[in-house]
């Protein structure tokens, strides 16, 4: 305790000589004798040289305390998680770079975007939430603090097209050691890409001078790109509720159109770096679901399966455990975190889509319903399995398991180009086909009922950096490569004498993560290690 207190001391006593400093500095800026460095700037766009091309250098904090910290994983810090030419784990410089470019060549002439992060969330008084960054503003960006803003100009006169301004939190030591290490303005120039950094607290300022400039120019270049309003349940900085009040008083309503679509279509087909982002994803999530089928036993709760799953993934990138672990073994689990909050689901607790109490303790003779998946440097999985808690198949939950996998495999060989299929005309043909093999095993039933009693979920969605991607993208268009899409029927058995006894209550879900394909030859099932058959199920229980 003595030499924590005496710790502590001298770090005060280091923060006051710097905010001393500080204020020194600050006298002399105010006097004109140093450049002010409040707003970090990329020399990229001047061809300044000399004295004046110092100036517009970036600027290196000197705190010796916090001066090499940064608010999420960089070269600097992490080489072993983020390679030189990375931005973020897996997605390098170039590639943000790429995203930017076409989005803006989307843009009408003199169009300016403004896209925001995510606010943090609290649970009660400083107690928060896990911050998760707002997928469009991270797709763009790479970067992972709340409350941030990124302002993109188009401009014929930028040497990349357009410019980019973002709108961080500063670095500050003192508030560092409290609330965690942040990025800071220099690390938004010289890591992720922006030509000037600016503290968020002048964004309003900002703003309101560039709607002037905005309004000044034609009715068809001046269009605002931004999502003003809460979506799907996302709350974005409060900064966006700064820009949505100026654009309300300045009346320009009429320039404003929304963003996310724009993005939404970039982030639908995805790159050969995320689908190996996704691929990481899925062979985590694969190993937790063969500890789970091998740990599961009547009289555990589902509680403690989930809590298995979710070690189980930090586990797997440790890169070794027990014996083979050792000090030079690289540990990745920094970089994944639960895709959702996953469903447990066992005995007729399956017959909720989407339980996740998690909190029953699973009884001799029942399936369990698990749909899990991990998130590996933002990319999510998502897969579901169901399979008896005591290892073993009944007669009747072999048989609806079956028919049920039919309809999966079935529907999964549709997944490419060449088949010329939507998401929704997958969909339809899974039904016809499950009540087909429903009829094989006793159902007497109708595709309509099947709709309606049995199976009243769609089949899939986009996956992405959101588990239900992209959501803003109709699931009527043609299926492209490298989309990547789940395919997740169910069957959901309620206690209703119109279907055979022998499997009411019981609910199974069979779900795999696909990247589509121009031919069958190049699709991917990315969970494709998991077991699914009753044979390898049954194998896995028992091993």
């Amino acid at each position: 305790m003595p030499l924590a207190l005496a710790t502590a001391r001298a770090l005060l006593s280091t923060l006051r000589r710097q905010t001393h400093r500080r204020a020194m500095a600050s006298n002399r800026q105010r006097q004109g004798l140093v450049p002010n460095q409040h707003h970090i700037t990329n020399n990229r766009q001047y061809s300044s040289s000399g004295f004046f091309s110092a100036l517009l250098q970036t600027a290196k904090s000197k705190n010796p305390i916090t001066a090499e910290w940064h608010g999420q994983p960089t070269h600097e810090g992490r080489p072993d998680l983020v390679a030189k030419d990375e931005v973020t784990p897996g997605t390098t410089n170039k590639e943000f770079e790429a995203r930017r470019q076409k989005l803006v060549n989307e843009l009408p002439r003199g169009s300016t975007l403004f896209a925001f992060g995510s606010r943090m969330i609290f649970v009660s008084p400083h107690v928060f939430h896990d911050f998760r960054q707002d997928s469009d503003f991270y797709y763009l960006t790479g970067w992972n603090e709340p409350d941030s803003v990124a302002v993109i100009e188009k401009s014929e006169n930028a040497q990349r097209g357009y410019t980019m301004t973002m709108f961080v939190n500063p670095k500050a030591p003192e508030k560092e050691l409290w609330e965690g290490p942040r990025n800071g303005l220099e690390a938004a120039v010289s890591i992720f890409g922006a030509d000037e950094a600016r503290p968020v607290s002048e964004f309003g300022k900002y703003a309101a001078e560039l709607a002037a400039r905005i309004q000044r120019r034609p009715a068809d270049e001046g269009y605002v790109y931004a999502d003003l309003d809460a979506e799907h349940g996302v709350l974005r900085s409060s900064q966006c509720d700064t820009l949505k009040q100026l654009l309300k008083r300045e009346s320009m309503g009429s320039r404003i159109r929304r963003l996310t679509p724009l993005v939404q279509q970039l982030r639908l087909i995805k790159s050969d770096a995320e689908i190996r982002l996704m691929r990481e994803a899925g062979r985590v999530s694969a190993l937790a679901f063969v500890d789970i089928m091998k740990a599961c036993r009547p009289g555990m709760c589902e509680s403690t399966l989930q809590g298995l799953f979710e070690h189980s993934c930090k586990m797997a990138l440790v890169g070794g455990s027990g014996d083979k672990a050792t000090s030079a073994t690289p540990d990745h689990s920094a970089l994944i975190r639960p895709a959702y909050v996953p469903v447990f689901a066992s005995g007729e607790h399956a017959l909720c889509m989407h339980y996740v109490q998690n909190s029953a303790p699973m009884r001799d003779g029942d399936l369990i319903l698990v749909d899990a998946g991990t998130e590996y440097a933002a990319y999510a999985s998502d897969i579901t399995r169901t399979f008896p808690v005591n290892g073993r198949f009944t007669d009747a939950q072999r048989d609806l398991y079956s028919a049920l996998l039919s309809v999966q495999q079935q529907m999964i060989s549709l997944c490419r180009v060449d088949a010329g299929y939507s998401l929704n005309e997958i969909h339809r043909r899974s039904t016809a086909v499950m009540a087909t093999e429903l009829k094989q095993i006793g159902f007497h039933v109708s595709s309509r009922d099947v709709d309606d009693h049995l199976y009243p979920h769609h089949i899939s969605h986009y996956l992405g950096m959101d588990v239900h991607d992209t959501v803003d993208i109709s699931r009527t268009q043609q299926l492209k490569r490298n989309m990547v899409v789940t395919v997740e029927p169910g069957i959901y058995v309620p206690y209703d004498n119109r279907f055979p006894k022998a499997f009411q209550g019981m609910g199974i879900r069979i779900e795999d993560d696909i990247v589509v394909g121009q031919t069958a030859e190049d699709m991917e099932n990315l969970s494709a290690s998991v077991p699914k058959t009753i044979e390898d199920i049954e194998a896995c229980a028992n091993s």
